[in-house]
Parts: C-alpha cells; structure tokens; sequence
C-alpha cells in the first residue's frame, strides 16, 4: 500500500461532556469532543518510525539532540524528533553500561535491531467542553498490531511534559508488544503564551500568533485590561498552561485519559475498516499505564471509569493525592507504626523547599551525589539558607549544626524515609521544589498571570536579573526542549519583587499552613484531586521505587494501598511491588554517584506490563504484593562501575515469602532485609 506522509481533516466540537456513555456506534463515530484539525502521519519505520523519531537506538543514546534545518522555522518533523530526543532522553538512562538497548530499550523485543517501530500516528486536540482548554491527544498504530488480539495501552504524559513524554516509557513497551498507544499530554505540556511578543503553539508544536490562533493554540490567554497592565508593567513574561490556565485541571486528568481511549477506539476503527473487525471496549485490552503524574492520571481514570473502558491498570511511582486517613498505619519493620502518611506532593514539597538546603550538609549526605562535601562556596551558600531558617523563627537552634540535625529531623518528622535523604543534593541543585511550589501553587489556587502570586513569575533574564525578550528560535525549540514546567529552556523564575529565595520558599509553604483566602484556595484545589481509591475490582499494578525522593511512597503508593484496603476490602485486587534501590529519575543513573547506588525502575515497569498482559491475556495469577531487593552494581577496580545486568535486577516472585507487603489489623506492613 502506498505510503500517504500526510493527512489533515477537521473535526468540529460538540456540546457534549468527554465523560459521556460510550457504546459500539460510539466506537466508529468521532468524538464530539475534539476540536479543530486532527493529523496523521504514517511512518515508514526506515527514515522515521513512530517510537525513536528516526533516531533508533544509537540516535537516543547521543547526547547531541537533532538539529534544525532552519532554527526559526523548524518543521514539525524536526519538532517531533528533536521532542522524542528530549523526553526519551529525560526519562531513562540510555547509556549501554546501564542497560539501554540490552536489557531495555527501542530494539529490545523488536525484530528491528535499531528499535524503530513503522505504523500510523493520529493527533487532535479536545475540550471537555466550551470553558474549558484545549488538551492534545495523539494514537500511534504500529503495523504489527494484531487485528485479532487488540490491545490498547494508555500513556498520558509525566510531570507536566508535553504528548510525546510518555513514549520512552510505556511506549517503548505497547509498540514493541504489538499494541495502539494512545497519549495525552493532559492540558499541560509545552502550552506556553509569550505574553509580550504574542505567540503561542499549534497541535504540533509550531510558534503561531496568539491573536489570530483561535482553536489551534494549546494554550492562550485572553488580552483583557489586565492582562495589558501586567505586560506594561512586566514585560517578557511567560504564561504556561499547566500553572496559568485558571482550572485547576489536575481534577480532569483522568477524564482526558477516558477520553485518550474514545479517541482511540475512533482512530483504530477509521484506521483499520478494511478489516473484519469492529474494535470497541468489548474486544479490545485496554491496560491503563504510565509512570508519575501520568501514572497518577491512569489511576484516576480507572478509578473514574464508569463505561467499562479500561480493563486493566499498571502504573509506576504515581503521585496520588489522596484524603488524610488515621484509620490505618504503615510499619516499616520494627519501626513504630505511623499514621502520617497520605500527605499531598504540594505539602511536603514546600517543606523540602524550606528545610532540604540545611539538611544536606549533614555529615551523611555532604559526600553523595552533587553533595557540597568538596565545595566551600556551596557549604556556605546552605549555611547561610541554615541561619536565614533561624533568623526567620523556623529553627531553634543557634548554631549551624544544631541547625542541620533540626531541619533533617523537620524532613524525617514528615513521614519521609532515611532511604531518600543520600538525593537531597541533586534535588536541590536542580531547583525541583521551587519548580514544584510555584507551579502548582497558581495551578490549585486557580491564579492567573497578573495575580503575581508571591511576586513570582517566568521569563528569561539578562545579566542583571531583568526579563528580556527570547529570540524566535529560542521560543520555537521550547515544544522540542521544554518539560512543560519552568526553570526549563531558557526560562527562568523571574521575581518580580525584592525577596530572598527563603522569603518566596515562606510565602509558598504558608499557602498549606495559613487561613488565608489565598492559602484556602490552594488547599481546596489540593482537595479537589483527591483520588477515592476504588479501582472497582480491576486487576492494578503499582511499582514504586523505595528511594523516591520526589513522590514519597508513604504519601503516595503504600498510602494508596492501605486505603485501596479500606474502600474495596477483599474486593481489591490491587498488587503494590516495592522496588528497593530505585528512585524517580532513571536518567540520573547515568551519572557518577549514582550509577553505583540506584537500579531503573524502568525495568520494574516493563515486568509489570508483561504480567499484567499475562495476566489479562492467559489468566496468569498476579503475584502478591512485594519488596523486591535489588542489588547496586559494583565499583570495579579501574574506577568504573560493572555493567547492569539481570543479576542486579531479580524478578517479582510469584510466590514471595520474607519479602511479602502485608496488610494485618489496620497496618500496612512493610518488610525490611
């Protein structure tokens, strides 16, 4: 069959919810809920391919991202392959020593040694309805899906990354097995609006002005007379769909990905009608995955799934925002049971935000990773943030050590585990919970752009700490280079007041501890995600990694688990496996210092897909919820480190005994080596 490289038709939106019933004709028929052009691209798996962008596997591993053609004026091919070069990239350690293209990888379960995939790719935007903002969904059919055994697997993006995050992840695993995977980027992703400048992005990541871009901009903020106030006043300022969009749109995202899998049941149908089947709910498995926000969102939607769309769920180190409960206690070994748990990522966050700067210069965490143990000037840039906390009323203590062991108790008190402290550094280094307050501060508290809020706000700075104008080609890469939250591609937090770091990190956390009604709507938007925990008797997996430093598993994965057990009983059939020595950020294990600590929990993701494949497919029994005790790989005698291999990564077992995740008498107990 002739290869078609590009299709565009238009779909109009109806006035429908996204969240409506769904039945056969349903299937055939397009969504009333998408809006404007719907694309597709059929790859030919040679010169480009639906999983590596073109690149392969030799592509992934470069560290030089492709290049532009024309910087100003990239095509959206260039955009798509440089994007899946970002992401993949982002999201795993793609260095060989660390198992990529041998035990993990594009090639890896692929009859193409360069891990390129040929099949379909469909993209179009939606609304859940007129108020509401554009959210972009996107199906990739390989050419090896099987017509008579079809499968379907979710993957909404993590974090706040754009449609393409989750390819490197669940991707890898769907397109590799055969199956359609259809991603949303959840409303937030690269929706950036360059507020002075007046441009903004269309479904495939192209820079377009913001006043004539109508329903092709992802993301756009009206011009009212205050908007036109705060662009006067402070020019060159960024507004970003996920912390600006005004609809605290977390509490949708597991509608989107509902409606992710209408789409795909639409595309599959109008793709593939020369066969001699209808694919709809009934016949096709549809397994809910991804890893993070997205895997929190594939939860949500499970958990929301009223139509019987999803058949099954498999997810990795999902933050889950979830009601505070005294009615169960988690046990780690010996240790005292305890009952503060289920915390909210916003909450402990901005407690890290405060207190991780002193509490990394304890005299275990100098020495880790990105550590200041060899680097006087940082040492004193943490002290000083140590003394600030006294000055400010936060510690007691008069002295920096006594400074130090109070904020690492601060850190401890919260339910935090020691396992996560060795990461402090990196986390600090990298500006993760600053990122994390500012963001979704403004996205919980439905504040727009010109509320300032704490006099914070994003832009690219000169020398002097002024926002500047970003150059075309600057604006146009952020689609293929952003993460979808700022710091990030040349965009900087941007004060737009006279603070210390601390006094913007105070104002944040007061929004989780003050009656304000700034700080009520933050916290109401907070309560607003809260998942039930009532999967309905689906078969789920969660994998998480016990060094998570980011989603901490007592607030998340074992919080979930213990409330699972609480609303569904012996109904549940949810099955929690612990990975020890695995933590959020798989890319870092490339780096020294880690590379020698940590396994991917990538890896553990990709077992959990094939038993629950198994499982759904040949009525495999799923094995009992677990700690699965990893082993670090070795530092050799020339200063490397061996290679990973499957001896540092044992299996989940099947039938687990020393190592089993209990749940007794209210307590969810959780086994130590």
């Amino acid at each position: 069959m002739k290869k078609i490289p590009l299709i565009i038709s238009i779909s109009v939106m109806g006035p429908s919810l996204a969240a409506c019933d769904m039945n056969d004709n349903d299937a055939i028929l397009a969504p009333d809920f998408l809006v404007g052009e719907m694309v597709r691209v059929q790859y030919d798996g040679i010169s480009n391919d639906l999983l590596t962008g073109g690149l392969g596997v030799k592509g992934l591993q470069s560290p030089t991202p492709p290049v532009f053609q024309n910087a100003e004026e990239p095509t959206p091919a260039e955009l798509r392959t440089y994007a899946i070069h970002t992401n993949y990239r982002a999201l795993n350690d793609t260095t060989t020593a660390g198992g990529f293209g041998r035990l993990y990888g594009p090639n890896v379960n692929n009859k193409n040694r360069l891990g390129k995939i040929a099949g379909v790719e469909y993209l179009s935007f939606m609304k859940l309805d007129a108020d509401h903002q554009n959210v972009t969904l996107m199906v990739q059919i390989p050419d090896n899906f099987d017509t008579d055994h079809p499968c379907l697997i979710t993957g909404p993006s993590s974090g706040s990354r754009g449609i393409y995050g989750a390819i490197g992840t669940v991707g890898e695993w769907a397109l590799n097995k055969g199956c359609a995977v259809t991603y949303t980027d959840k409303g937030t992703g690269t929706g950036f609006h360059y507020l002075t400048s007046g441009k903004v992005f269309d479904l495939q990541g192209q820079l377009i002005d913001a006043v004539t871009a109508g329903n092709r901009s992802s993301f756009t903020l009206p011009l009212t007379p205050e908007l036109r106030e705060y662009n006067e006043k402070y020019p060159h300022r960024v507004a970003t769909q996920h912390a600006h969009s005004g609809l605290n749109d977390e509490q949708n995202w597991g509608q989107y990905v509902l409606s992710s899998i209408k789409f795909a049941f639409y595309v599959l149908n109008k793709e593939l009608a020369a066969t001699k089947n209808k694919f709809t709910p009934e016949n096709t498995l549809v397994i809910s995955s991804s890893i993070s926000q997205g895997g929190h969102s594939s939860l949500l939607a499970a958990e929301q799934d009223r139509q019987g769309l999803i058949d099954a769920v498999a997810v990795a180190e999902p933050n889950i925002p979830l009601p505070r409960s005294n009615e169960f206690a988690i046990q780690m070994g010996n240790q005292e049971p305890i009952t503060n748990h289920s915390s909210p990522l916003y909450d402990y966050s901005t407690l890290l935000n405060l207190y991780q700067p002193c509490a990394i210069l304890s005299d275990d965490i100098l020495n880790a990773p990105f550590g200041a143990g060899s680097n006087p000037a940082a040492k004193k840039v943490l002290t000083d943030h140590c003394g600030l906390l006294h000055t400010r009323g936060l510690l007691t203590a008069d002295t920096a050590p006594g400074q130090i062991e109070q904020s690492v108790t601060k850190i401890r008190e919260m339910g935090l585990l020691d396992e996560t402290l060795v990461l402090g550094p990196v986390n600090v280094a990298i500006k993760l919970w600053p990122a994390i307050a500012v963001n979704y501060a403004n996205a919980y508290g439905r504040f727009s752009v010109t509320d300032n809020l704490c006099g914070m706000s994003y832009a690219k700075l000169d020398a002097s700490g002024q926002g500047v104008a970003q150059s075309q080609a600057e604006m146009t890469s952020v689609f293929s280079k952003s993460s979808g939250v700022a710091p990030v591609a040349g965009l900087a937090f941007a004060p737009t007041e006279l603070k210390l770091p601390i006094d913007y990190a105070i104002c944040y956390r007061n929004f989780i501890t003050d009656t304000t009604n700034q700080a009520k709507r933050v916290q109401k938007g907070i309560e607003e995600t809260n998942h039930t925990a009532d999967l309905q008797g689906k078969p789920t997996i969660i994998v998480h990694g016990q060094s998570d430093a980011l989603v901490h598993v007592n607030h998340s994965s074992r919080a979930y688990l213990g409330l699972n057990h609480l609303v569904e009983g012996v109904n549940s059939n949810l099955h929690y496996y612990e990975i020890s020595n695995a933590h959020h950020f798989d890319a870092f294990n490339a780096l020294p210092g880690f590379n020698s600590r940590f396994i991917p929990l990538h890896h553990y993701l990709m077992t959990s897909l094939d038993l629950m494949y198994d499982h759904m497919t040949k009525g495999t029994a799923l094995p009992d919820s677990q700690i699965v005790w990893t082993l670090p790989r070795k530092q050799q005698e020339n200063g490397t480190v061996e290679d990973l291999s499957e001896k540092h990564m044992p299996g989940i077992l099947q039938t687990p005994e020393l190592s089993r995740i209990k749940i007794e008498q209210g307590i969810i107990k959780i086994p130590v080596k």
